[in-house]
C-alpha cells in the first residue's frame, strides 16, 4: 500500500470567511444546486477590485457566460472559442473555482487556460456533510447521484493511443459510490492484478476513508484490488498527482486508465497529471447526474497553485 506524502506546499487550507481574492484579479466560477457553490453579495463586496465571471448552462456541449456586456456561448470542443474566452478575461491572475462546475466544464477550460494566464489559482470548497441514503445498500450508502449518463471522454482529453488489454493499468480514484467503480471497471475490464485504486486519506472528515472502503467493498474484493490500494489526501490534487507519478513508474510500459470518480480535488489531480505527462493516459469518466440534495453546508476552502506545475499537455 502506498504511503501518504507530506502536505504539498502548493495546497493552502483556509475558510470562506478568511479568504479574499487579491485586487485586480478575476474570479471564475459556476453555481450548482449545492449551497457550498454559492457566493453571497456580501462576500463579493469584500473582494474590492475583483472581476467576477459566472458560468451558466453546464449541461450540454457548451457553457454560457456574460463578458464585455454581452451574453455568449462557448463550445467546449472548440479550442479557438476556449482560447478567446481566456484572452477576454481582464486579469493575469485568475482564481478558478471548480466547486460548482461539472468535470466536463472545468477540465477543458483548465487545459487551455494554463498556457494563456501566468497565474491560475484553483479554489475548492469542501461540503459540510454528505446526505446519507434513506434506503442504503452496499455501494450506495450516500444519496449522491441520480443516474450515470455513460462512459465518454472529457472534452479535450480523448485518448488517441492504442493499447492491448495487457498494456493497461487501471487507476480508479475512489469515492463512496461502489456502483460507479463497478460500472467503470466493467467498461475497462482491466487485466488481473493491475487495478490500483487511490483512496482519499486523510479524508474530508476522519471517518470518510472507512465509508470509502465500505461503499466499494464488493468490487475491491471481487477484483482483489484491495491489495494494491494507494493513498492521497482527499482535498489535494497534488497529492494524487504524485501518487499517479509513482504508479506510472511502477508500470512503465502501461497506459494508465484513470477513473476520476471520487473527490473533485482528486479529479483535478488526474487532469493535471494527464496534462503534465508525456506517457499514454486515458481519463475514463462516467458523467453522473448529481442529486440536488447530495451535500449540506460548507467546510474548508482550499487554494491550489495550479500554475506552479510544468504542464506539457497544455501546449497541445
Amino acid at each position: 500500500m502506498g504511503a501518504v506524502r507530506d502536505e504539498p506546499v502548493l495546497t493552502i487550507e483556509t475558510n470562506i470567511s478568511a479568504f479574499i481574492p487579491e485586487p485586480g484579479s478575476s474570479y471564475l466560477f459556476g453555481t450548482s444546486v449545492e449551497e457550498r457553490s454559492a457566493h453571497s453579495a456580501e462576500w463579493e463586496s469584500r473582494a474590492a477590485g475583483v472581476h467576477f465571471i459566472r458560468l451558466t448552462d453546464q449541461q450540454g456541449a457548451f457553457f454560457s457566460v456574460e463578458m464585455m456586456g454581452q451574453q455568449r456561448k462557448v463550445l467546449l470542443r472548440s479550442r479557438e472559442q476556449l482560447v478567446q474566452f481566456w484572452k477576454d478575461i481582464p486579469s493575469d491572475v485568475v482564481y478558478f473555482d471548480i466547486t460548482g462546475l461539472s468535470h466536463h466544464i472545468w477540465a477543458p477550460l483548465l487545459r487551455v487556460g494554463v498556457s494563456l494566464k501566468p497565474r491560475i489559482i484553483g479554489v475548492y470548497v469542501e461540503p459540510g456533510d454528505y446526505r446519507p441514503s434513506l434506503t442504503p445498500t452496499e455501494g450506495e450508502i450516500f444519496d449522491l447521484s441520480e443516474r450515470i449518463l455513460g462512459i465518454a471522454p472529457l472534452p479535450g482529453f480523448a485518448s488517441l493511443a492504442e493499447s492491448t488489454d495487457e498494456d493497461v493499468c487501471f487507476v480508479p480514484l475512489l469515492g463512496f459510490e461502489g456502483t460507479r467503480f463497478a460500472y467503470v471497471m466493467e467498461h475497462v475490464q482491466p487485466p488481473g492484478g493491475k487495478t490500483v485504486p487511490i483512496i482519499g486519506v486523510p479524508g474530508f472528515r476522519i471517518e470518510y476513508p472507512f465509508y470509502t472502503y465500505h461503499g466499494n467493498r464488493a468490487p475491491l474484493t471481487e477484483s482483489r484490488a484491495w491489495r494494491n490500494v494507494r493513498f492521497a489526501r482527499a482535498n489535494c490534487p497534488f497529492s494524487v498527482f504524485y501518487a499517479l507519478q509513482d504508479i506510472a513508474a511502477t508500470y512503465p510500459r502501461d497506459t494508465l486508465k484513470i477513473a476520476p470518480i471520487g473527490t473533485k480535488p482528486h479529479a483535478l489531480g488526474a487532469v493535471l497529471y494527464a496534462m503534465a505527462t508525456l506517457k499514454p493516459v486515458e481519463l475514463v469518466y462516467d458523467h453522473p447526474i448529481r442529486k440536488a440534495t447530495r451535500t449540506a453546508g460548507t467546510s474548508r476552502l482550499l487554494l491550489y497553485q495550479l500554475s506552479a506545475l510544468p504542464l506539457a499537455g497544455s501546449r497541445a
